[in-house]
């Protein structure tokens, strides 16, 4: 039996489901290629904004994740913390309607508030897994929430086809499937305040110091406890390296199918929406290969696809090709992220989870900044984004030469070593 509920889990669930909507049409398929080719115009320059833009949110979330992952674990507010980063995310996501051709500052810094609160509350969500499922339970729920994600990524897709289809596609009707994310947020999001709970309670403060103080303090005694948990410090180092190009893939796939492969938005939209179906069972299958294999076989897996997908996208000659290999790239997007996620829970005890995760997003952010910089960076120079897909490659091939020194089973002995010694 789980920890939680059904009820309670898809609660859980259902906010990967909502801000699925935010990174698949924001991030990955409608924003970014309208931001290249509409707000600035021109595809080298655009490549470059929008690869500040990505960095810079990427970086306030680093400096401040971890920090507010130490409050909420303090004060046992990752749920209203959660709440906060949804509501910043959905009314700046609302907010991109305004930003039209030329107003690339505007774009740019309306999108990065948007992307903080996304980043953030993606974390805060992710935290409450190991409350929510027993060890054995962590790749299928995880597994699960992916698999929804992608389904809630899909169907904000469709939404925005049908209205292209309806309506055409100038730049009023890209700049509504905007507002269209956001109400689709806003509305799907619901269920995850209903029905998830706080388990924890608050933690006493001795003293006056302010929640900031107290969690720069939590934050440096996360940092002294680390040293209990080798195999998490290993782990998030590898999952650093492999996701650069995870990153780089969800922030330029888009504007390569335009740019290079000469997709039309349609055929964009139509792409994608196949594409979150294949990522939906990917998360979802891999999430019972996990539990089975577990996690650290499991992201190798995916690893090797990956490696795969990037060499076939650099050499992919038509449309038809190009096709075959984004729907690899699907199911193993899902099913490394998700397996990801459910590997650091099983390294993290209940009473670090936010904290704990407030690093595994600061991983994951600096990644992103790491691999959006050389992505941006290789483009701006050569003149061609062809050249800078095989960086990826790297990053993939070192992650998994790096999970060969992952030791899963070291890991889960240090969790309850630090429970039943009762750090905490």
């Amino acid at each position: 039996m789980s920890k939680a509920s059904k009820k309670e889990i898809f609660g859980w669930a259902m906010f990967d489901f909502a801000n699925s909507s935010f990174t698949t049409v924001i991030v990955t398929v409608i924003f970014s290629a309208y931001f290249v080719s509409h707000v600035v115009g021109d595809d080298v320059s655009g490549v470059k904004y929008w690869g500040w833009a990505l960095c810079i949110s990427n970086l306030i979330v680093i400096m401040v994740g971890p920090v507010l992952g130490a409050v909420a674990d303090f004060s046992a507010s990752k749920k209203k913390f959660l709440f906060l980063s949804y509501l910043i995310c959905v009314v700046f996501t609302a907010l991109l309607f305004f930003v039209k051709g030329g107003d690339i500052l505007l774009g740019i810094a309306i999108f990065i508030i948007a992307n903080i609160g996304f980043a953030a509350g993606e974390n805060f969500c992710s935290a409450f897994l190991p409350e929510i499922a027993r060890p054995d339970q962590m790749g299928r729920i995880s597994g699960y929430g992916w698999a929804v994600g992608y389904v809630g990524g899909l169907l904000s897709l469709i939404l925005c086809l049908i209205l292209f289809k309806s309506w055409g596609q100038g730049e009023l009707q890209i700049r509504t499937t905007f507002l269209i994310t956001a109400v689709f947020f806003l509305l799907s999001a619901l269920p995850t305040f209903m029905f998830l709970k706080e388990r924890r309670r608050p933690q006493v403060s001795t003293g006056t110091k302010s929640y900031i103080q107290i969690g720069f303090k939590r934050l440096s005694e996360t940092f002294k406890d680390m040293r209990n948990f080798g195999e998490l410090i290993k782990f998030l180092s590898v999952f650093f390296l492999y996701s650069c190009g995870i990153a780089t893939v969800i922030s330029f796939s888009a504007i390569y199918a335009e740019s290079v492969i000469h997709f039309s938005k349609s055929e964009t939209l139509l792409f994608f929406i196949v594409v979150q179906v294949s990522s939906s069972i990917g998360a979802f299958a891999f999430g019972f290969v996990e539990d089975k294999l577990g996690a650290k076989k499991t992201i190798s897996i995916t690893l090797i696809i990956w490696i795969i997908v990037v060499l076939g996208a650099y050499w992919s000659p038509s449309k038809g090709v190009f096709w075959a290999i984004g729907n690899l790239a699907g199911l193993a997007i899902g099913s490394s992220q998700s397996s990801s996620r459910a590997l650091v829970a099983l390294f993290t005890p209940e009473s670090k989870s936010a904290e704990f995760f407030g690093l595994w997003g600061l991983s994951g952010k600096l990644a992103a900044t790491i691999g959006i910089y050389s992505y941006s960076f290789i483009t701006v120079l050569t003149g061609s984004m062809k050249s800078a897909i095989l960086m990826m490659a790297f990053f993939f091939v070192a992650g998994l030469v790096g999970m060969i020194f992952v030791n899963e089973e070291k890991g889960r002995r240090a969790v309850r070593r630090y429970n039943d010694e009762g750090l905490n």
